[in-house]
């Protein structure tokens, strides 16, 4: 800003106007009026001053008492520049024979109104800049605006988009200010929750007129086989809703009952996330999803555990579907909520019944906190040092405590590992210097000895022997890679680390083909997104091979040749079905495709010219006797893609690739991340 600066000059003159003319001036200006008190009334018996026009001061307070004319420059004229002063003018109101105003404040003022305006819409989607000091704002004296959230959060989903897209204008998400950019909602209904209201009764339906939609399957029998596919699966991860608890009302509906506004969201969500599981048609699953959000407000009345169970479902439904909330804003509310609520600390209940059943629910939203912050790469919504209460018990569904063989004792083991897992986390993805390299394997070979001891301890649960036994291999795998793999505090991970990346992504892609071949693989996000990291882990460690041969070392990862490329075979014909389903996803298969398609080549190149400068001599067959008798197993269908890998012609040439590709793809995986956050309302 210049001393040319005609708003400059506007907003300065007025501060040397008459005080008597002060609610005018003020007028014209919303930013002077915002920032001064309003004009005292005059006592009675003090005379009103005089209507005559008065000489308005065009002077600064050094000019004016030298009697001489200002030039007016800024931020100091000339005089006060010749006499080395500050330049100082008066400022409106009574008091100007008292204090006086630097003019280079007035700019530092308005920029700064400026920024806190600009700050109060960016965290709130609410334009302040035009609204006069003191008036309402959207939500301002409503004691249920806080239940608002989950309406703003799924405006999100009109402002979907595919991958690579941009989002729509005119989308109410970008209307409301709420979209992308949409803050930390524990910091936006800090206050709300931390100054509960008492909880009040859930209205009870007393006529079929005003009772909310209820849907219905064909049957019973179907209702019942869809419910428990849901607590045969999702249950063993997130045991927030008792299944015995769920069956009886269920059966209700479906002997045209309508079912109570407790019960009415529950239902309809958990229909829909089971239809989703294992589904690639989420039409169904959709229309109950619609149906559950009529009475989302209910419940999510009172900020009590059935309001915590609520979120949790959604989130859970995010999982799976592309439609619907953000996942991570939905953690973030659930977990502020129960924050509040102390359900992360140890106190009395009434009951062991309620004890145990929130229990359930902190460690779900704990367990699922720590799977999606790790997956994208975000800090952790609370820290285990701030938890003090106990673990859930192993119970059974009629609650007779059976330690190691009960429906419980699966998440209890899953969340003694994330215990496990959160620890690593934090140890290795935070911004702080790397520390030395010896610190770094001590510290990773004690991690690894306590993973190596819950594999070894985890009971197994013989009525959900996958779950007791595959899920938690693929649990060990997927820990061991968040543990060796290049981190931001161990960028340069040494020949252990690299074989045991290698393992763990042949167990991790091993574990989704298994569910993929007998039709059970989960279409979510996180499959994808753990099978895209498995395959490009694999593609580093061959490179780190690739270049310790080339440097006449030998190679780190010494894998069976035929079980690592159907690893990758696996890879690409994941990534080509997850295309057919998810719209987006056939442009990652592709590149995936082309990136390990050269890395073959690059190797195949390299075996062609040690084998011309040393041919491997055969070793000579074993006597008949001693030939040991092999199981070959039935081939698994894969992709015909790398079977014929593209090699060198005549010419020697290779395909040109990038000599830190592999390092690119394990690091710079934030494009990845964005993406499917932007395309699966992450």
């Amino acid at each position: 800003m210049t001393n040319r600066d005609p708003e400059f000059r506007h907003q300065l003159g007025k501060f040397r106007l008459d005080s008597s003319l002060a609610p005018h001036t003020s007028a014209q200006s919303p930013l002077l009026n915002n920032s001064l008190p309003p004009p005292t009334h005059l006592p009675s018996h003090v005379s009103s001053p005089s209507h005559r026009s008065k000489r308005v001061s065009t002077a600064c307070d050094f000019c004016r008492k030298r009697k001489k004319k200002c030039d007016f420059r800024y931020p100091n004229c000339s005089a006060c520049t010749r006499a080395g002063v500050r330049c100082t003018i008066p400022p409106p109101g009574p008091q100007v024979a008292s204090a006086s105003v630097p003019r280079d404040q007035l700019e530092t003022l308005q920029n700064r109104v400026r920024w806190l305006e600009e700050v109060v819409r960016k965290k709130t989607g609410i334009p302040v800049a035009d609204r006069p000091t003191g008036s309402p704002l959207d939500g301002e004296g409503d004691p249920d605006w806080w239940y608002q959230m989950p309406s703003m959060l799924m405006s999100r989903s009109n402002s979907m988009r595919p991958l690579g897209g941009t989002p729509a204008s005119n989308s109410p998400a970008s209307a409301s200010g709420v979209g992308t950019d949409l803050p930390n909602v524990g910091e936006i209904f800090r206050d709300h929750l931390e100054h509960r209201r008492p909880s009040v009764a859930r209205p009870t339906i007393t006529s079929t007129k005003t009772a909310p939609r209820v849907l219905r399957l064909a049957s019973l029998e179907e209702a019942e086989q869809v419910a428990s596919r849901y607590f045969d699966s999702m249950g063993y991860q997130y045991p927030f809703l008792h299944r015995s608890d769920f069956f009886p009302p269920l059966r209700r509906i479906y002997a045209g009952e309508t079912p109570t506004t407790e019960f009415h969201y529950t239902y309809h969500i958990t229909i829909a996330i089971a239809l989703l599981i294992g589904s690639s048609d989420g039409t169904q699953a959709m229309e109950f999803y619609r149906v559950s959000q009529e009475t989302l407000p209910l419940a999510l009345q009172n900020e009590d555990l059935a309001a915590v169970k609520a979120l949790l479902s959604m989130a859970l439904y995010t999982l799976f579907a592309t439609t619907g909330p953000s996942v991570w804003h939905v953690l973030g509310t659930a977990l502020r909520l129960a924050t509040s609520l102390g359900l992360h600390k140890a106190r009395p209940a009434a009951s062991v019944i309620e004890e145990e059943m929130t229990k359930r629910a902190f460690w779900s939203l704990y367990n699922l906190d720590r799977l999606i912050a790790s997956t994208l790469c975000r800090p952790l919504g609370i820290v285990d040092e701030d938890i003090s209460v106990s673990l859930p018990r192993e119970f059974n569904d009629d609650w007779t405590e059976a330690p190691g063989t009960s429906v419980m004792t699966i998440p209890v083991q899953v969340v003694r590992l994330r215990r496990i897992f959160s620890r690593i986390y934090r140890y290795l993805y935070n911004n702080q210097p790397p520390p030395p390299t010896n610190e770094v394997v001590v510290t990773l070979s004690h991690f690894r000895q306590e993973l190596d001891d819950w594999r070894r301890n985890a009971p197994v649960y013989p009525p959900a022997l996958l779950y007791s036994t595959s899920y938690y291999d693929y649990l060990y795998a997927t820990t061991l890679l968040l543990m060796y793999r290049p981190s931001p505090r161990n960028p340069t991970p040494d020949a252990a680390s690299i074989v045991s990346c290698g393992d763990a992504s042949i167990q991790v892609i091993r574990s989704y083909w298994d569910s993929y071949s007998v039709g059970k693989l989960k279409w979510i996000w996180l499959t994808l997104s753990q099978t895209y990291f498995a395959g490009i882990t694999i593609l580093w460690c061959l490179n780190h091979d690739f270049l310790a041969v080339r440097d006449g070392l030998p190679p780190a990862w010494q894998p069976d040749d035929q079980t690592m490329r159907r690893a990758i075979q696996a890879v690409v014909v994941l990534l080509e079905e997850f295309g057919k389903r998810r719209p987006g996803v056939e442009r990652l298969a592709e590149t995936f495709r082309q990136q390990s398609t050269m890395i073959f080549s690059h190797l195949a190149y390299q075996q062609e010219q040690l084998g011309q400068q040393n041919p491997p001599q055969p070793p000579p067959p074993p006597p008949v006797s001693q030939q040991p008798h092999v199981l070959v197993a039935p081939p698994v269908p894969l992709a015909p893609v790398l079977d014929d890998v593209l090699l060198v012609n005549d010419s020697g040439n290779i395909p040109v690739m990038d000599p830190h590709l592999a390092q690119q793809l394990l690091y710079s995986y934030d494009w990845f991340q964005e993406e499917m956050a932007t395309f699966y309302t992450l």
